[in-house]
């Protein structure tokens, strides 16, 4: 290591609110400075150089102790007094992650301030979030068809002066994980108990019910409505021993809950009026209390009171991305607020769950592209520990404080499950035994379950281009999605409980099973050039002949696959976010010898070529960009508009299509608008789920209906083997 040369070439280093001086050895938040011993000196900046990387215990052995054996002990002590430094009353949360069993990475990505005479542009390769040019410039390499795990390269000390790192920005979190290993398997080997139960009617008002929010203290229940023959939804606070009901609504406006003040006193709510949204509160009697607090993002919103004050929520549009949201702790009264947790940008991010004030600790849920984590941390973010995957959405949950269990319901597979904290694993799993398909639901306990029935239709449709006209062709009593067009009809996926099944609809009407057996499957493509069915899975690619289902090609991915198009008649693209969750690349399969080369592009979710010189990608900090084959120059960059459910893109006869949940939009880089919208559904009854292009010139476009429904009370049944 060469700190000399470090202190020597650079002025400071910037993040989160601390700066370091490297010449004399300390760091400062304006407040407090502190210096550093030398090897807390070079363990800090050991981290800062390599932010990007996640540093394995013998990269610290080889790099900052320069030994050849460490006892993990000393590791751990200079770690702890590392993180203990970087607490200030300022600097609250975490600033060094840890990853369960492979190592430590930057809580922040620095800004580095070099000597006047040292150079400062900024590296694309140091900050991935940022679009950069050229990105295709180099020429792209073949890849084993196996890539074996090896140690990253460290930053040389020797280069560290010219290692520029990219303007502040949140990575990830600090996690302690223990018992992960065991808890990831226990929803697979806990034994299922058949659950007999009892439906009751809490409402018999007909329209729309959604988005339950219990209070803490399991009393009041608050929801949107929407009631028969109106377009817009009303909030209702329902007491759930009288059945008495509060009502607060005007046309034209959206009222939407948010949570509850711990004390069960005060209810926050969104109220959406066209593109303005705004944050309010309001006395749980609706007597008193009604008060603006903020402004907030169109996207959904969960969140509850810790203290009287204060109210920890997730907050859409973290790092720029519509589809992302972290914790953020605000105060009230004098509006100041700051983040306590950092998803990775290719996530969905955080959403607030619960705060159990007996215990001071927050529950939220992390949405990964192929699982979901349940999280638990403090007020101000320090302490996180994961508690469990799952590879079903946890929407809500209660904690049982009798029995120390978290109680939740897992609404694709219709089980209550209860968690023990204490023990960090599932203690039981109850199936109810029911036909009926919920949506929201709160658990009351491990016994009672309010929710609501199920409210969505999801069906297939198309979109003539030129006529604007939207016709339905694939409807059925379950959720279809996923269509594409092949010879006589088309190939779809139906979901049948947590899987799906790949039916085929012919043009006369009839529908039957297209042979392979139901499981996870995440999309499908036809290449009719070839006549291959080309089927997605999380971390798979197969490719089977449509005539006859005979198996030509299956490719197992290291990472979770987030798309796949056809390049061409005999090559495959797809994107893949590695293991960390942090890094998001681009590759191309060849189906002919199955080489796989990776495009030098940085954080791309999609992609797809307009034609044979130009390639259009959508990155996951939501910018649209083109790129010229020949050259590898970026040619036009557009930053999606914000983005009403998320984002879907597609190509269809040379143009760009995209859709942001409630419009559908022409993109043409040679116009001067650029963005034309060309087809809008009504909001209050359809959602865009995702489009795609067609054979037939026409855009596929799988539309999610709000139907009817009802607020239900589910009790279960005791029985001779329920526990």
């Amino acid at each position: 290591m060469n700190e000399v040369r470090f202190s020597r070439q650079v002025k400071e280093v910037k993040f989160g609110e601390w700066v370091l001086d490297p010449k004399r050895q300390c760091i400062s938040d304006g407040d407090t400075t502190r210096e550093l011993e030398p090897l807390l000196f070079r363990l800090l900046c050991y981290l800062i150089i390599n932010n990007e990387q996640i540093i394995t215990r013998q990269d610290l052995v080889d790099d900052v102790w320069n030994q050849n054996f460490v006892d993990d002990n000393a590791i751990n002590r200079a770690m702890s007094e590392l993180r203990k430094i970087l607490k200030s009353d300022k600097q609250r949360g975490i600033v060094v992650k840890t990853h369960y069993r492979k190592g430590y990475s930057f809580f922040l990505e620095p800004q580095i301030i070099y000597h006047p005479d040292q150079p400062s542009n900024t590296s694309p390769e140091s900050n991935p979030d940022r679009t950069i040019t050229n990105p295709l410039d180099a020429i792209t390499r073949e890849i084993p068809e196996q890539p074996k795990a090896q140690r990253g390269k460290r930053l040389s000390w020797l280069l560290a002066g010219a290692a520029v790192l990219g303007a502040v920005t949140l990575a990830s979190l600090d996690v302690v994980q223990f018992n992960l290993d065991y808890a990831n398997k226990d929803e697979s080997v806990l034994q299922t108990l058949d659950q007999p139960i009892k439906e009751s009617v809490l409402s018999w008002v007909q329209g729309r019910y959604t988005l339950l929010n219990l209070s803490p203290n399991d009393a009041m229940v608050a929801y949107s409505f929407i009631q028969r023959d109106t377009d817009y939804y009303s909030l209702v606070v329902k007491s759930l021993k009288s059945g008495h009901e509060r009502r607060l609504g005007e046309q034209g406006v959206n009222y939407y809950p948010v949570g509850w003040s711990a004390d069960s006193s005060t209810i926050y709510y969104r109220i959406v009026d066209g593109d303005k949204c705004q944050v309010w509160q309001l006395s749980a009697d609706f007597v008193s209390g009604n008060q603006f607090l903020f402004d907030c993002k169109l996207n959904s919103m969960t969140g509850g009171g810790i203290n009287q004050d204060r109210l920890v929520y997730a907050k859409s549009g973290y790092r720029n991305r519509d589809e992302l949201s972290a914790l953020t702790n605000r105060d009230l009264l004098t509006g100041e607020e700051f983040q306590i947790t950092s998803p990775n940008l290719n996530s969905y991010g955080d959403r607030f769950l619960a705060y159990v004030p007996e215990k001071e600790i927050i529950l939220f849920e992390r949405r990964q592209y192929d699982i979901n984590e349940l999280y638990m941390t403090d007020p101000d973010g320090g302490n996180q520990v994961k508690l469990h995957e799952s590879q079903s959405r946890i929407w809500t949950l209660n904690y049982d404080d009798k029995s120390g269990q978290l109680v939740w319901f897992d609404n694709s597979k219709n089980i209550v499950y209860s968690f023990s904290l204490d023990e960090q694993r599932l203690v039981k799993a109850q199936k109810l035994m029911t036909e009926q398909s919920y949506a929201n639901y709160e658990t009351l306990n491990s016994r009672e379950l309010l929710m609501t029935s199920y409210p969505f239709v999801m069906d297939i449709y198309t979109l003539d281009i030129q006529d604007k006209v939207l016709s339905p062709q694939i409807k059925s009593i379950r959720e279809d999605a996923a269509a594409i067009e092949v010879p006589n009809g088309y190939v779809f996926l139906t979901r049948i409980g947590h899987l799906y099944r790949i039916n085929f609809k012919a043009n006369d009407g009839q529908v039957s099973a297209l042979g392979l057996p139901d499981a996870d499957y995440k999309t499908i493509r036809y290449n009719r050039a070839a006549d291959e069915l080309l089927i997605h899975y999380a971390n798979k690619i197969e490719v089977y002949t449509l005539d006859g289902l005979t198996l030509k090609l299956a490719k197992p991915v290291n990472g979770t696959i987030v798309s796949v198009e056809y390049w061409s008649e005999s090559e495959i693209s797809y994107t893949v976010v590695d293991e960390t969750k942090v890094n998001s690349k681009a590759y191309v399969l060849s189906s002919l010898d199955e080489k796989v080369r990776e495009l030098p592009t940085q954080s791309t979710l999609w992609l797809d070529k307009i034609n044979d010189t130009m390639l259009v990608t959508l990155s996951s900090n939501d910018i649209l960009s083109a790129f010229d084959l020949r050259t590898g120059e970026v040619i036009h960059n557009l930053e999606l508009p914000p983005a009403k459910y998320k984002h879907s893109v597609t190509i269809l006869n040379g143009h760009i299509y995209h859709s942001d949940g409630e419009s559908i939009h022409k993109i043409d880089f040679a116009t001067e608008s650029i963005i034309e919208p060309i087809y809008t559904v009504d909001d209050a009854k359809f959602v865009i789920d995702r489009v795609r292009s067609s054979d037939s010139g026409s855009l596929i476009v799988d539309m999610i209906e709000v139907v009817e429904n009802q607020l239900l009370k589910v009790s279960l049944l005791e029985t001779d083997t329920a526990i």
